[in-house]
This record gives structure tokens, C-alpha cells and sequence, in this order.
């Protein structure tokens, strides 16, 4: 009698065989695809003997791309996530420890490379991009915003909010997954990788990332 392990190696031979014969709309098609991200924790420490210790987050993005043949993509990742760390700096006089919220948002070209033409294939992509951060701290500066006299804003509404330590960097970086096409016209990607955000730390400042890609081709 068959056991259940030998019932699954063989289904998943089959269908990897099959996906691969398999024809897809890939060749000169458009993709529109969300990515949810897991970012792993990072500690990053700085010259000035500032530091961060990041948390792990979870972030999203979007991206339009286009399949020039099956197996070269190029495209635009834009990305947002919010991550809680605590961070060591030198404010008013003395060191600080608090805790804090760190925003991003990020815009990406993207080349991907799928090794194979059919419905299953494993690729690798690389990108390049620049990140927008902002820190969560304070900066001691006060601003004035004053919303378009929309709903649910009344003409001539205003309102102060306090200014944040940003930061605008260079990021680059690359990923490896798997890729499969459903019906021709949804697929799923799955992948790990590394993003480098240009911080100028002492440490490198590397973030694992491991991503779930959901798209349609069209």
C-alpha cells in the first residue's frame, strides 16, 4: 500500500512536471500585484553613538510591472511600513532612551529574472530605489497644516502638528523565490531577500525581508 508520504512526493512531481510544460501569459503581458512583507529586527548603531533597535514589522506594497518575455520583468515596487523601536540619542543636553514609531515609504525599480517559461519557476530580482524615513522624534520644530476646504474639513480649518526627524536615502538590494501562474491570468510569488537602506550606520544596514506576492497579468 502506497503511504501518504510516497501519495505526496508523487502529486508534487506531477504537478512540477505539468507546470512546467505549461503555457502562460506571461510573454508581453502587464502585472498588477500586491506584496505583503515581513521585515525582520534589525539594531542598528550610528557614530554619534545614537542608536536603534528596530522590531520586526509587517509592511505593504503595490506594483504595475510588464513581461517583456516569459523570463524578463521590469517594473515599480512602491511600498509603507511602520515599525516600533527604541532609540538611544542625544537630546537637550543628555542621552535619551525611548520608545518610538519609524515610518517608510519606498519606490523601487525592479528586474526580475524567471529561470524557466512555464506556469512554476524559480526566479531572482533585483532593485534599486529610495526611501523616505521618518523617525518619530521630535524635532522641535512646530508646523501649521491647513487641508483643502473639503469633507470632513470646514473652509479655513487649520490645525499645528509637531515636526520629525526624516531622512531620504539611496536602497538597493535583491530577492530569490518561487513563482507560479494560475489560469493565465493570477500568480503567486514567494521570496526572500535583502533590502539596504543607505542609513550611513556603523553596522550595515541590512533588512531581511521575506515577501508574498499576489497579482493578475493582463
Amino acid at each position: 500500500m502506497m503511504t501518504f508520504k510516497k501519495i505526496a512526493i508523487g502529486s508534487l512531481t506531477v504537478l512540477i512536471v505539468t507546470s512546467l510544460y505549461a503555457k502562460n501569459n506571461r510573454n508581453k503581458s502587464m502585472e498588477f500585484y500586491f506584496v505583503p512583507q515581513y521585515i525582520d529586527s534589525k539594531v542598528l548603531n550610528f557614530e554619534s553613538g545614537a542608536k536603534a533597535d528596530i522590531d520586526s514589522s509587517v509592511s505593504l506594497g503595490f506594483g504595475l510591472g510588464y513581461n517583456f518575455t516569459p523570463n524578463w520583468n521590469l517594473g515599480l515596487l512602491f511600498s509603507y511600513a511602520e515599525a516600533d523601536y527604541e532609540g538611544t540619542y542625544y537630546k537637550s543636553g543628555s542621552w535619551q532612551t525611548k520608545r518610538h514609531t519609524l515610518y517608510t515609504s519606498s519606490i523601487n525599480l525592479v528586474g526580475t529574472y524567471n529561470f524557466m517559461k512555464g506556469a512554476f519557476t524559480p526566479f531572482v530580482s533585483g532593485h534599486i530605489g529610495y526611501t523616505h524615513t521618518n523617525t518619530g522624534i521630535d524635532n522641535g520644530e512646530d508646523y501649521i497644516s491647513c487641508p483643502p476646504p473639503m469633507y470632513p474639513y470646514p473652509p479655513g480649518y487649520c490645525y499645528p502638528y509637531d515636526g520629525a526627524y526624516t531622512d531620504n536615502s539611496v536602497n538597493y538590494g535583491g530577492f530569490a523565490g518561487v513563482r507560479y501562474d494560475f489560469d493565465n491570468r493570477f500568480f503567486m510569488k514567494a521570496a526572500v531577500g535583502v533590502n539596504h537602506i543607505d542609513y550611513n550606520s556603523q553596522n550595515s544596514a541590512d533588512f531581511t525581508i521575506y515577501q508574498l506576492t499576489l497579482g493578475s497579468t493582463f
